[in-house]
């Protein structure tokens, strides 16, 4: 596994304006549009272009942010302990991991790469949304099929993927990186899956317990 961060602000482009379309976790993310755009001029490719090349491009900010995670991410300590907790080996092939600007920062399993936030200060947080998002490659490559076989529909899955990233804690708290904070609305499923781990740490017994609660 190796991670590429890459400054695409294509890309980020395309987050804006697919993101302000979206609902997800309880989020309506066109609420984390900054007060100086409005939806329409987001909509404006010309216009947001514009102003993210002077918010964020063409000041050094996106090419700064990526020189200091170039340097400040442990890739091998990384996978080293997703490996360890998920109990499953990454593939080898590259991660494209797209800096963008905005709030939202999906990811593809199939295409291999996440978005991941910008971020002015507190750029250890983002150590922990790699955390956060390469366990959900994890998730996706060998356990999404048991939670299948459990008769979990989509969303229900998704709630588990999310929801089992509360086990990143105990690593986090470790490496003396901030912790996974996951959505709202899953925070009693969170705890369950914190409970249970401690009783027995094994992620397929886990979710074989934990999806009886869905």
């Amino acid at each position: 596994m190796q991670l590429l961060f890459i400054q695409d602000i294509q890309r980020d482009i395309n987050n804006w304006q697919t993101s302000i379309t979206r609902k997800s976790y309880g989020i309506d993310w066109k609420t984390y549009l900054p007060s100086d755009i409005s939806e329409a001029e987001v909509n404006n490719t010309k216009f947001l272009k514009g102003y993210l090349k002077k918010h964020f491009y063409q000041n050094g900010k996106i090419s700064t942010f990526i020189t200091w995670m170039n340097k400040s991410v442990d890739e091998e300590g990384i996978r080293n302990d997703l490996e360890i907790l998920l109990d499953e080996k990454f593939p080898p092939n590259p991660i494209s991991v797209y800096i963008t600007t905005f709030h939202r920062a999906p990811y593809d399993i199939q295409q291999h790469f996440f978005y991941l936030i910008f971020r002015e200060k507190d750029r250890e947080r983002s150590i922990t949304t790699i955390y956060h998002e390469l366990m959900h490659f994890l998730f996706h490559i060998y356990y999404w099929e048991q939670c299948q076989a459990l008769g979990l529909d989509e969303q229900q899955i998704h709630t588990v993927k999310e929801s089992v990233t509360v086990l990143l804690n105990q690593i986090l708290q470790k490496r003396g990186l901030p912790l996974d904070m996951g959505y709202p609305q899953h925070r009693v499923l969170r705890e369950k899956f914190k409970h249970f781990w401690e009783m027995e740490p094994n992620l397929r017994l886990l979710i074989d317990k934990v999806s009886k609660f869905l």
